[in-house]
């Protein structure tokens, strides 16, 4: 045993030593962590370069790099005075672009026009000459009278003829690849390497199903004259800034992505429409469907009661006594249900805007992430809810009406596969009859503002790129019409 004084003198010379843990927000912590973001990359590196193939690099720096928006001005405010501060900044009308590209367009096809149309006279031009040759051969060969045939036989012809040696085969060099190489037959028909089979991304569709979908081409897009949007030109990533507060009171003018416009032209809204965005949260796309004055009533509607809060938030920073002018007048309804259970009936369009895996967002923000470990169940059934939505929108908008399907996502499972997986079930299910309204042609018209995929990767609807030029997107859409 060791006296008092030995104890102390022990517990003076030595130490305890004991381990912390840094703190989650350490360097060490964070990087050997993986986060939402990071396990969302991972799923589009492996996924969409199998679908994009070269094209993902350059959908992939668009993803990762700087947004563009596009500011919305609106009607309610200062529109004169916003329109002139923004063109100050450089930034351009969009309807004013797509307008100057349809002129352009149809400047080219009438160009097209006039040089077949000469063709087709030169053409003329030559059969007739031809005719008359041919009519005057035979007027001589019946004044040939005592003329020697034998002076125009075949043998005569051959024995004046001049040989071409250089289409004679050396027998002595008969296998030679310099003289046979012209007569090697095609095994491979050029131009057909960039074919993707649509097995390849359209995997999840039922190949036993057939049925009928009709689709239908259409070749311009109306942009409402009292709709203004304003963007930068290709390349230009300058900010907009703040919107300013008007003398009514509301703000001059919404930032949205720009690819989030296109699904609401495509919607072809007319004066005394009844419109319905079933998934309408933050609020935008019903704000630009108010923008262009047409609508006599815009329902928003969204599932959950804080995504409600969002809209009515949205609705009142740019419309101006909204309860007593807009609520109770009926000319802007806020619904909270279930797209998939709404009865509501008889809109002429129905907007469409699915929940999906928000692509961008998935690569920016770990909050509220599609790719937390919590929400893996959510996100594999996202397909099986979007086409539940959709079905139900086919069924609730009128004869003759307008149905619009959109995404922010990439993925051809949730674009083209929902839309297969809903007039798949439509056919099955219901007597209604759906045209898929093809807009290729009709998009020409903006691609000085929007890159757009090629047709070749999509069966129904259109997709918007994100890239380093034109960073909009990603935004997929589809026009559906009910006939019947």
């Amino acid at each position: 045993m060791f006296s008092y004084s030995v104890l102390k003198r022990i517990n003076k010379v030595t130490k305890t030593f004991i381990r912390y843990k840094n703190p989650p927000h350490h360097w060490s912590v964070v990087r050997k962590k993986i986060h939402p973001v990071d396990k969302a990359l991972a799923h589009f590196d492996d996924f969409y370069k199998q679908v994009f193939n070269k094209q993902w690099p350059s959908i992939r720096e668009g993803l990762l790099g700087k947004q563009k928006y596009v500011a919305v001005i609106n009607n309610y405010g200062d529109p004169e005075e916003a329109m002139t501060k923004l063109e100050l900044t450089g930034a351009l009308n969009v309807r004013t672009l797509f307008n100057l590209e349809k002129e352009y367009i149809k400047e080219k096809i009438e160009k097209n026009k006039r040089s077949s149309a000469l063709k087709n006279i030169f053409k003329l031009d030559r059969e007739i000459e031809i005719q008359a040759q041919k009519t005057l051969d035979e007027k001589n060969e019946s004044n040939v009278g005592d003329i020697d045939a034998s002076k125009y036989s075949l043998q005569s012809s051959l024995n004046n003829a001049e040989l071409d040696v250089r289409r004679i085969v050396d027998s002595n060099n008969a296998l030679s690849t310099e003289i046979l190489n012209e007569f090697v037959p095609a095994t491979k028909i050029k131009g057909k390497e960039d074919f993707i089979p649509e097995s390849t991304h359209y995997k999840m569709f039922d190949q036993n199903s057939h049925f009928k979908v009709k689709i239908e081409k259409e070749y311009d897009i109306h942009f409402p004259e009292n709709l203004n949007i304003y963007c930068y030109e290709q390349g230009n990533t300058s900010p907009f800034e703040p919107a300013k507060t008007a003398s009514t009171g509301v703000l001059n003018y919404y930032l949205m992505d720009g690819g989030s416009i296109l699904p609401v032209l495509a919607l072809d809204l007319k004066p005394g429409s009844t419109v319905l965005d079933m998934c309408a949260a933050p609020g935008g796309k019903s704000l630009l469907a108010i923008q262009t004055l047409y609508p006599e009533c815009v329902i928003s509607n969204d599932i959950s009661n804080s995504r409600v809060n969002r809209i009515e938030n949205v609705y009142r920073q740019f419309l101006y006594d909204l309860e007593e002018g807009w609520i109770k007048t009926g000319r802007v309804k806020i619904t909270n249900q279930d797209g998939r259970y709404m009865v509501l009936n008889n809109f002429d369009r129905i907007l469409v805007d699915v929940p999906c895996t928000t692509d961008r967002h998935s690569l920016k923000e770990n909050d509220n992430n599609m790719f937390k470990p919590s929400r893996i169940k959510e996100r594999l059934k996202i397909p099986e809810l979007q086409s539940e939505i959709l079905f139900n929108a086919l069924k609730l908008v009128k004869k003759g009406g307008i149905v619009v399907y959109s995404t922010c996502s990439l993925s051809p499972i949730q674009n083209d596969g929902v839309i297969h997986m809903a007039l798949k079930r439509i056919w099955e299910e219901t007597k209604i009859q759906i045209t898929v309204k093809d807009l290729t042609a009709a998009l020409v018209q903006t691609r000085s503002v929007y890159k757009m995929e090629k047709q070749n990767l999509l069966k129904y609807g259109h997709l918007v790129l994100p890239c380093k030029d034109q960073n909009y997107g990603p935004t997929y859409f589809c026009k559906l019409q009910r006939i019947e």
